[in-house]
């Protein structure tokens, strides 16, 4: 897949890489532009949805994010997910074998975390239906609409094989 820049993205992965590896600034504009396009971290959300972590993040690449639904009886959701600093070769591997980017395991982005909002929002738009949630990161809106909504089936999907193992450690608590 080109980025419409210099090289694959893979190849500007594992420029990345090597950068942070050797901590060397990269002279090269162009691949630094390049870069960026690939290595997308988000801003602080919107705040939507009132989260905190659960463990110490100190220990591990992983963190528990405990996610408050702000409605009466709404169960915690934890979600498993990987801290945004904190990128391993086995990361960039994966990317490489299927040909996909990182985007899902790299942050929570505050677009899922409206898409969960919207969807806690408008929750009988959901009763009895069956709903597919394609390219879904952590998967944290088709989470919602499974634990607070009514639809009879909720199918979270990702083209990268980790971000649906993520996906799979998720727990709730009433």
């Amino acid at each position: 897949m080109e980025t419409g820049t210099s090289g694959k993205a893979s190849s500007l992965r594992w420029k990345i890489l090597r950068q942070a590896i050797l901590r060397k600034p990269n002279a090269d504009e162009q691949s630094e532009i390049g870069i960026k396009r690939i290595t997308r971290k988000t801003k602080q959300g919107f705040n939507l949805l009132p989260c905190h972590l659960v463990d110490d993040p100190s220990h591990s690449s992983d963190v528990t994010v405990c996610y408050t639904l702000p409605i009466d009886s709404a169960p915690k959701l934890y979600l498993t997910q990987r801290m945004v600093d904190h990128a391993e070769l086995s990361d960039f591997e994966i990317c490489n074998k299927y040909n996909i980017d990182n985007t899902g395991l790299v942050c929570q982005w505050p677009s899922e975390e409206v898409l969960a909002y919207f969807c806690l929002s408008h929750a009988d738009m959901f009763r009895s239906k069956r709903v597919i949630e394609l390219g879904s990161g952590y998967g944290l809106a088709g989470l919602v609409i499974a634990a607070v909504t009514e639809a009879s089936e909720v199918v979270i999907s990702d083209g990268n094989p980790q971000v649906v193992d993520y996906s799979l450690m998720f727990r709730y608590s009433a």
